[in-house]
């Protein structure tokens, strides 16, 4: 059965070290559109910085963002959301600003995030470095804030500042200090009001329990009148994991971790190798133009 419908997710699957849509990858979009296939991106971001991202590619796709808790369609309507209940959102953050983590509540409102945030996380580098004198802390530290620097968020002094009338998406929270991640991890992992995901060696995100990219790939496929059989997912961490046994076709990046390679139908080349491009190709019957 022909693929209709392909998810894809953007950081570390869609985008390089560099974080941008390279060419290559982009040209394979266009290809699987001229096709009739509907390519939609799937991630943990917020859906106004998907935009921003497609912008310079002249890609227009459908978008699942905040890891399934929304999605908009091609001319970036809104077609559906799952968000927290409040309470659940006020007590996520409340536990998080008492254990001093930086965090980003991605809200109908915007991205808000606490005003001290990177200075939290400088502080764990500073006391990881006291006993462990890594250099390549300081390197993941300029990496958080640069990409942090990037993305438009409101600052607030305490989650108490964040509008009333702001809907909870998701909630990532993030620690460089080891021990300090694995609590978070497991303080939220036992809750079963809600869902964790992780989607990178340093963070953990929160959202409504029935959330998941591929819950929303099932309701998007739904709204299309695609069956789930003719879809195809491309990802490569654990909160990939969903879509990648739920489409039709799984597909893991070669740097996938190795459990969602394990679980995927296919393992295509890394993100650095163009792999978004060789798996769309490949569903295609295409070679990868030279």
């Amino acid at each position: 059965m022909s693929i209709k419908l392909i998810a894809i997710d953007l950081d570390g699957t869609l985008l390089s070290g560099h974080s941008y849509i390279n060419e290559v990858n982009a040209a394979a979009i266009r290809a699987a559109q001229q096709e009739g296939i509907i390519v939609s991106i799937a991630t943990g971001r917020a859906h106004h910085n998907v935009r921003e991202i497609l912008h310079p590619t002249g890609l227009v796709t459908p978008v699942i963002s905040s890891n399934g808790s929304v999605i908009h369609d091609e001319e970036a309507v809104h077609l559906y959301s799952l968000p927290l209940e409040r309470q659940q959102a006020m007590e996520v953050l409340e536990w998080l600003e008492n254990g001093e983590y930086y965090y980003q509540a991605h809200t109908s409102k915007g991205i808000y995030t606490i005003s001290n945030g990177h200075q939290r996380l400088a502080v764990e580098v500073d006391r990881l470095l006291s006993t462990n004198p890594d250099p390549t802390l300081i390197k993941m530290l300029e990496a958080m804030q640069s990409h942090g620097a990037k993305v438009q968020m409101v600052r607030v002094s305490t989650y108490h500042d964040i509008l009333d009338t702001a809907d909870f998406y998701n909630i990532l929270a993030l620690s460089l200090d080891p021990d300090k991640l694995e609590a978070g991890r497991l303080h939220f992992a036992e809750r079963d009001d809600m869902t964790m995901v992780v989607s990178g060696s340093h963070n953990f995100e929160l959202e409504h329990k029935e959330a998941s990219k591929g819950n929303a790939l099932k309701h998007l496929s739904a709204h299309y009148g695609i069956p789930m059989e003719q879809t195809m997912a491309i990802g490569d961490n654990f909160n990939d994991v969903s879509m990648i046994t739920m489409a039709g076709k799984g597909v893991a990046m070669g740097n996938a971790e190795p459990e969602v390679q394990a679980i995927a139908d296919e393992v295509t080349r890394t993100n650095e190798e163009d792999g978004v491009a060789h798996a769309i190709y490949r569903a295609l019957g295409m070679n990868v133009p030279l």
